[in-house]
């Protein structure tokens, strides 16, 4: 039996009542997925901003928890530093225990390998003979990162005989690029032959190894790189002397580098915090010559100061601008410039009367070797004319007398390149700063 033709819904072919009926279901249906389409575009919008709400507080309490924190951190570091029997004082390297990240393998002026455990070994040594077995109430913390732990052995060795001694590897939040920067894109940055690990190393020092040590119970502060040596006796408590004459930063060489805290950073710092504790002078005096710096490869520090206002807040300015990684920021340049902005000179404290000696070998083919910054400042008292010239004057050359690249100048003062010898001359451009902190400083 044929089927009517108009059962196959062909609206021509349906009577004129039954047409219209499919044309008004036909439309109701679109208006109805309109409808559905809209209401689901508007769900959608609205979880995406109830999202964003929800990202922003979760944001907002973060910064709000990190902020309890550190006001929490701050509290227990003012209440263990009203007892100096309580407080606990640290000396500090970062090593690295095979060659350097970023200046690969180095060599002496008889062309042999040195490696980072060779020269922390001599600076351990150093540390202990001249400071650590006569004041031994500090402890030694050596951090390193995943890459290059050190062995059981390599631990065993270095802890022999030392008990203040302790490892600490850095990782998580203590040693990860930050929110937004990605590992590939460090050939963009500025000086890209300076690795991620030495980045890392410069916000550490500079940034984050402040609250570190305060959750750890610590108050003041002492770094040694691991080719830092110290070569003669310190007859005094250091950390001691620190709280004792209210010094919040001290040093043992100034240099002149090239301050790379973009100068409208500061200043747009400064505009927008009026009334931030400082003074005219202080920043008449960084703005007279930013490249006046702290070679701080050795330097102490109160803890609080660089954990509170004014000087955190500078620092979180840098931290979150990234510029450490994208523009290879120092932590030279970071602390010297917070340091001179909102520190008064009677509360810095230029070291003088120890022999201290932090100097790098170049690396390049025609200085392979020699000494390229820093070299040794003599302390004042510690040593006779023929001692100085004999024996420690004699014992650098040694080490160079082979290598015929190297040229090694030798003062009354200093031996070594030309950086911290000129700044630390008081005719020199840093000569106007240093008679400032030395016109206040009573331990010449």
């Amino acid at each position: 039996m044929a089927m009517p033709r108009h059962a196959c819904g062909d609206p021509a072919l349906l009577e004129p009542r039954e047409a219209r009926t499919i044309v008004l279901r036909t439309r109701a249906m679109r208006s109805i997925t309109i409808s559905s389409l809209r209401l689901l575009m508007l769900l959608i919008a609205c979880i995406s901003v109830l999202q964003i709400v929800v990202f922003n507080h979760s944001i907002k309490a973060r910064r709000s928890d990190a902020l309890l924190n550190k006001n929490k951190i701050i509290k227990v570091i003012q209440n263990k530093d009203k007892s100096h029997k309580n407080t606990t004082d640290v000396i500090v390297y970062l090593a690295q225990f095979k060659h350097h990240s970023t200046y690969g393998v180095q060599y002496d002026s008889h062309q042999n390998a040195i490696t980072g455990l060779s020269k922390l070994n001599k600076s351990l040594n150093l540390l202990y003979t001249n400071y650590v077995q006569h004041f031994p109430t500090c402890h030694v913390l050596i951090f390193h990162d995943s890459i290059d732990a050190p062995t059981a052995e390599t631990k065993l060795m270095l802890s022999k005989n030392r008990p203040q001694l302790q490892f600490r590897q850095l990782d998580g939040k203590w040693w990860e690029l930050p929110y937004g920067l990605k590992s590939q894109d460090r050939y963009k940055w500025k000086r890209s032959s300076f690795s991620i690990g030495y980045r890392h190393m410069m916000r550490w020092f500079a940034i984050l190894i402040w609250e570190y040590l305060a959750i750890h119970g610590y108050t003041h502060v002492m770094r040694m790189d691991d080719d830092s040596y110290l070569h003669s006796q310190i007859k005094y408590n250091l950390f001691d002397y620190m709280r004792n004459n209210q010094k919040r930063y001290g040093f043992r060489m100034p240099v002149v580098e090239d301050s790379n805290v973009p100068y409208e950073m500061v200043n747009s710092f400064l505009n927008q915090h009026p009334h931030i504790i400082t003074s005219p002078d202080l920043i008449a005096s960084y703005k007279q010559n930013r490249e006046i710096a702290f070679y701080n490869n050795w330097f102490m520090a109160d803890i609080l100061f660089f954990l509170s206002p004014p000087a955190s807040l500078l620092l979180d300015v840098i931290d979150k601008s990234n510029i450490i990684y994208t523009n290879r920021t120092g932590d030279l340049a970071i602390h010297s410039t917070v340091v001179r902005l909102f520190l008064h000179p009677e509360q810095i404290e230029y070291f003088r009367d120890f022999t201290y000696e932090h100097m790098t070998l170049c690396v390049r083919e025609e200085c392979r070797g020699c000494p390229q910054n820093g070299g040794v400042s003599r302390g004042i008292g510690a040593h006779s004319d023929e001692e100085w010239f004999h024996v420690v004057g004699k014992h650098i050359a040694e080490r160079f007398i082979d290598n015929p690249k190297c040229i090694v100048p030798m003062g009354e003062d200093f031996i070594g390149a030309d950086d911290v010898k000129e700044c630390s001359r008081l005719g020199s451009q840093c000569g106007y700063y240093l008679k400032m902190l030395l016109g206040f400083d009573g331990h010449n």
